[in-house]
């Protein structure tokens, strides 16, 4: 019975290590994948017949698909970010992670209305013949865009609740602990003057959270990989389960 007991307890240390280096490496991808969405992937076009033709647009297509790909590795990597901390701060780690997994879902709705209903109407714009019908999909392609704002606006302040939460849940912890918390807890104000900023239309903010985002973000990105890939070095050095952590 004992050695059954302990090598459950072994394997669970070892799956506890696994996912906690996935969840990692998923965090050191965010890096790129969020160098990608702001600095390689350029801004869709300002005139309306331009931007109407984009669904044919591969590079376009990626970039959706891109950032829906971003979002499944936050949400892996804040998941394992959650599970070290959890027995230190469930009730912080619990809400901060409903509020990620709102963020991604929020983001991911949205780059799916765009490929599957945005594009279809695009389309259709782009075949109609009959002027009546041209300028009612063209209304319906600009009113469907702006139903895409409140699903933006609620991500960014998802992810702001998100990293207030997992900031404060490392503030009593080690030197590195607090620092990231610190951060955290930048970043999450870096989210809410973001969403201030779509109503205040600051020209100087805008400039500010343009530069933040190819620069801080994957920063701490790459700081929140560490501190996990860490972590799951401690973990499986002292041979704890992930619910000890």
């Amino acid at each position: 019975m004992n050695g059954s007991k302990l090598e459950r307890q072994i394997s669970a240390v070892n799956a506890s290590f696994r996912f906690l280096r996935f969840a990692s490496i998923c965090c050191f991808i965010t890096v790129v994948t969020t160098l990608g969405i702001h600095l390689y992937f350029p801004d869709p076009p300002q005139d309306f017949e331009k931007r109407v033709l984009l669904f044919r647009d591969t590079t376009y297509l990626i970039n959706r698909w891109w950032v829906i790909f971003h979002c499944l590795l936050v949400i892996v990597s804040m998941w394992g970010f959650g599970l070290i901390q959890l027995r230190k701060a469930p009730g912080l780690i619990g809400v901060g992670f409903v509020f990620f997994v709102v963020f991604g879902v929020a983001e991911i709705t949205r780059q799916m209305y765009i490929l599957y209903y945005l594009n279809e109407l695009k389309q259709q714009y782009v075949l109609a013949t009959d002027p009546v019908i041209k300028a009612g999909l063209k209304q319906s392609v600009i009113n469907g865009g702006l139903l895409g704002a409140p699903l933006f606006g609620l991500f960014v302040f998802a992810f702001g609740i998100g990293n207030l939460c997992y900031g404060l849940s490392l503030f009593n912890g080690s030197q590195f602990d607090k620092l990231l918390s610190l951060l955290l807890i930048l970043w999450s104000v870096g989210n809410f003057l973001a969403l201030g900023n779509s109503f205040w239309q600051l020209g100087i903010l805008n400039r500010i959270i343009n530069h933040y985002s190819y620069t801080y973000q994957p920063i701490m990105r790459a700081l929140l990989g560490v501190w996990i890939w860490k972590k799951a070095t401690s973990n499986d050095d002292q041979n704890q389960p992930l619910a000890s952590a």
